[in-house]
């Protein structure tokens, strides 16, 4: 009996010590990550002082139902290889990721969806394939929008000029979108196509053994993907219903600069809306200064021409602290909600 007790004690303080190396870890994550974003935090923060209370109000009301729209993906997307889910839950897997995204530069949030996801009782592999299924629909979802504005904007006389100026540059984005949702929709539903990118990546990482595992993590994703993706993709409604949740946040999200600039520039709300998503969709494919500030520099350059520089810029400050700062914020208290919570219980 105290050999168990012993055991017992034993384990109870391995427990607790994993636990505060955890939360240092990540309290560690988090002064790094408010470090690194310092200068983009601080220019938000004094782009801030020029928005209204009320605008800020409807800032953050915006991003915060566009995060519950992004929960209900998660719930839907879960809802494809399992029927246990909880709403609840996956709105907490969209805030939290969230504050992953933040504290691991950007890099943590699908890993962090993959480990909330495991948690919710689906296989990591299948929970990596929801991931990955998702961001396509994601991407569909921006491409719909970026093209629908953009085609709206060509017809009008006001923004006629600017569409024709950046239309290289809005096809080379289709391109890249639908060659990247191309690829992972054939690794999904041809095996065949699965089958000679595995060879493919054997070969290379035969012929370059630095990248060995690098190349075995992109065969993991293939493998992954082609043993339950098709499942998934085929289930049609449920996926047309991903890709109207994914409209629906990113038009609640575009909204957020058109609500402030609407009278404060020659365009309509409509008009803003749909000049955002063009540049969304193009913030990753006309050249930038830096890629973290990618949407800002597309954004002053599609507004700029419609406004003057100062009244633009608070703008896509006030779209970052909305969609950015504040959803993490919230996933971080949410977070720590819990584990208070649970250790208490």
């Amino acid at each position: 009996m105290k050999t168990i007790s012993q055991k017992q004690k034993t384990d109870k303080k391995g427990l607790c010590s994993r636990k505060i190396l955890l939360r240092t870890a990540l309290l560690i994550l988090l002064v790094l990550s408010l470090l690194f974003y310092r200068d983009s935090l601080l220019d938000i923060l004094k782009g801030i002082r020029l928005v209204t209370w009320k605008e800020l109000g409807a800032a953050i009301l915006l991003a915060l139902s566009g995060y519950l729209l992004e929960g209900m993906t998660i719930f839907r997307m879960t809802g494809t290889i399992a029927s246990h889910g909880r709403r609840t839950d996956c709105v907490f897997i969209a805030f939290v990721c969230e504050f992953y995204r933040l504290t691991t530069l950007g890099n943590g949030s699908g890993i962090a969806e993959i480990h909330y996801l495991t948690k919710e009782k689906i296989e990591p592999g299948k929970a990596t394939t929801l991931t990955m299924i998702q961001y396509v629909m994601k991407r569909c979802a921006v491409m719909l929008l970026g093209v629908s504005g953009f085609l709206v904007l060509s017809q009008k006389e006001s923004t006629r000029g600017l569409c024709r100026q950046y239309l290289p540059f809005m096809g080379a984005g289709c391109l890249i979108t639908v060659l990247v949702i191309a690829f992972i929709l054939c690794l999904a539903l041809s095996p065949k196509l699965a089958w000679a990118a595995l060879w493919l990546l054997g070969r290379l990482r035969d012929k370059i053994p630095s990248k060995t595992e690098f190349f075995r993590k992109w065969e993991e994703q293939i493998i992954l993907l082609s043993r339950s993706g098709k499942d998934i993709l085929l289930q049609k409604k449920k996926m047309a219903g991903v890709i109207c949740l994914q409209t629906g946040k990113l038009i609640l999200f575009y909204c957020i600069p058109a609500c402030f600039l609407s009278g404060k520039t020659a365009l309509t709300t409509g008009e803003c809306i749909a000049l955002m998503a063009a540049a969304f969709m193009l913030a990753g494919v006309i050249p930038a200064p830096s890629g973290a500030v990618s949407l800002e520099f597309v954004f002053l350059l599609f507004f700029a021409p419609f406004a003057d520089y100062r009244t633009v810029l608070p703008g896509i400050l006030l779209f970052r602290f909305a969609t950015w700062v504040c959803p993490a914020a919230a996933g971080g208290i949410w977070l720590a909600g819990r584990r208070v919570f649970r250790h208490n219980g």
